[in-house]
């Protein structure tokens, strides 16, 4: 039997700081919250011991919304993430270009604002790479840049349309630039080698160790699917379990493809049941699907109920509302919850109105959620509570980044600053939030983004003009999402530091309720306890 005591701690739990300072676990299971004493007494003799040095203990944080198996996939890549001017991505380029044999050169992470709003050009890349086709996503991983040489093999040229889910980027002539928005992607996306399975899978061993060390002990691997230059990771993940190297509560979201049609949706539920099942068997839940409703503002693909500054364009919607609402309540009848990318108004109304049509008792079995939900009508805030939709919010977004500034708010328009990421009306309005990072797109470290839901200021500038005050999320309410919220929606167990639940901790170095909320970002993860083990990542 195994035991363990964490003592002199400040426990955090359903919402509040309780009236304890220890805990006590055997064989993986909190068993006693309470005094020194009383939980000595609870545990018997010969436990181990963990002193949290007057840090706060919270259950695990649980990110709601991750991409593992992306952030491994630009591992094996030309990585640009942190390239901070052209001259470091053409550098990084040029030295991956030159000790690569691989006969494309595929990466990304790029910063979109170091370009024009059109992209960067496939002229710029044939000078880096010159001798193969070339590929880069950018930081969302919801545009590309292509040298000419890829553009050719796909066989783009004037004539060649945009997809209904994407846009080609043109010159004056027409002529493809060397910028793709969203489905437009997969057009060049789909010629590119498969990764080995084994690859992508050390990829993901290592980033969930990174994870562990942040204090979170489960996640959704937001995409099971094939898109946009990536594999589906579910193989990647079922070598890890079938080996046991993966340490954390793992589960998985069912990528819905984006040319499904209304003749398509019985048989797609009926796959989606399958390879739930199948992979639950396995050790990850995937009770989930994944529905990718509309792009980003930045790049005018977001799903906007009035039209973007300057244009009659509204944005891009991937699925009709007649889809939508035949494919949600069809998922949730057979026992599958929907996860929904939404980021632009009109999306989050297309999913709420699918939800909408799903029958109550189905709705309940199920746990459903928006993530992302940039802007939302103030008509459909209320709609998250009656519907029993979950708010899976990104909290490091809600602040005014230079990309808020540069690449936001002058598509929008200025007098949106504060209809961003409403979360503390939806708060009010009764809404179950959930949080998470989409990380690689942003920092998956939790405190950072509770310290931007709390302040709505980017972390370390306390003097920043705070996106939306009236939006922001008290300290407890803020952390209770990361943890019980987001472990209460993937059905994962933990989420409270209370007798009989399973015993996934997060050990922080200080009790960052006892300072200013400028400094919440500074706390750091000290120990994270997962099943009762103390977590050696």
């Amino acid at each position: 039997m195994s035991a363990l005591i964490i003592g002199n701690a400040v426990v955090f739990s359903d919402g509040r700081v309780q009236d304890a300072d220890t805990i006590g676990i055997l064989d993986g299971t909190i068993v006693a919250v309470g005094t020194a004493a009383s939980v000595r007494d609870a545990v018997g003799r010969g436990a181990d011991e963990l002193d949290a040095r007057g840090g706060l203990v919270t259950p695990g944080f649980v990110d709601a919304h991750v991409h593992l198996g992306v952030g491994a996939m630009d591992a094996l890549r030309c990585d640009l993430s942190g390239a901070a001017s052209l001259d470091e991505i053409d550098a990084r380029v040029r030295a991956f270009a030159a000790d690569s044999p691989a006969p494309w050169i595929v990466g990304g992470g790029w910063d979109p604002t170091l370009f024009p709003a059109t992209g960067p050009s496939a002229t710029h890349l044939d000078a880096l790479v010159p001798d193969r086709p070339a590929l880069l996503l950018d930081a969302d991983h919801h545009g590309a840049w292509a040298n000419s040489a890829a553009l050719a093999a796909a066989g783009l040229d004037a004539s060649t349309p945009d997809p209904a889910d994407g846009r080609i980027e043109r010159d004056a002539d027409g002529r493809p630039s060397g910028a793709l928005r969203e489905g437009a992607m997969q057009l060049v996306a789909r010629l590119l080698p498969a990764p080995a399975t084994a690859d992508v899978a050390r990829g993901i061993l290592h980033l969930s160790r990174d994870l562990l060390r942040a204090g979170i002990t489960g996640w959704q691997e937001a995409a099971l699917g094939a898109y946009g230059g990536f594999p589906d990771f579910t193989d990647a993940y079922l070598e890890l379990l079938r080996h046991g190297t993966l340490v954390g509560r793992a589960t998985g979201a069912i990528w819905v493809p984006r040319d499904l049609t209304l003749d398509g949706v019985d048989a797609f539920v009926a796959h989606a049941v399958e390879r739930s099942r199948v992979n639950a068997a396995e050790g990850l839940p995937s009770a989930t699907a994944k529905l990718m409703l509309d792009g980003i503002v930045e790049t005018r693909t977001a799903h906007l109920l009035e039209p973007y500054g300057g244009s009659d364009s509204r944005g891009l919607s991937y699925f009709s509302p007649a889809l939508v609402q035949r494919l949600l309540p069809a998922l949730n009848a057979a026992g599958i919850a929907v996860h929904v990318h939404a980021i632009g108004d009109a999306a989050v109304r297309d999913a709420l109105d699918g939800f909408a049509h799903v029958p109550a008792v189905d709705r309940a079995r199920v746990r459903n959620h928006l993530a992302h939900i940039q802007l939302i009508h103030p008509d459909d805030v209320a709609r998250f509570a009656a519907l029993q939709v979950t708010a899976n919010a990104q909290p490091f977004w809600a602040c005014a980044t230079a990309l808020t500034r540069q690449a936001t708010l002058p598509v929008i328009g200025e007098h949106r600053r504060d209809e961003l990421y409403v979360f503390g009306s939806l708060h009010r309005a009764g809404a179950a939030l959930a949080m998470g990072s989409d990380w690689p797109v942003s920092s998956y470290d939790p405190w950072q983004g509770v310290h931007v839901a709390v302040t709505r200021r980017p972390p370390s500038e306390p003097d920043a003009d705070p996106l939306g005050a009236g939006e922001a999320l008290g300290l407890a309410t803020a952390l209770d999402a990361y943890t019980r919220g987001s472990s209460d929606l993937l059905g994962l167990g933990g989420g409270a530091i209370a007798p009989g639940r399973a015993a996934d901790l997060a050990v922080a170095d200080r009790d960052p309720f006892a300072a200013p909320a400028s400094g919440i970002h500074e706390t750091r993860n000290v120990a994270t306890i997962v099943a009762g083990a103390v977590v050696d990542a």
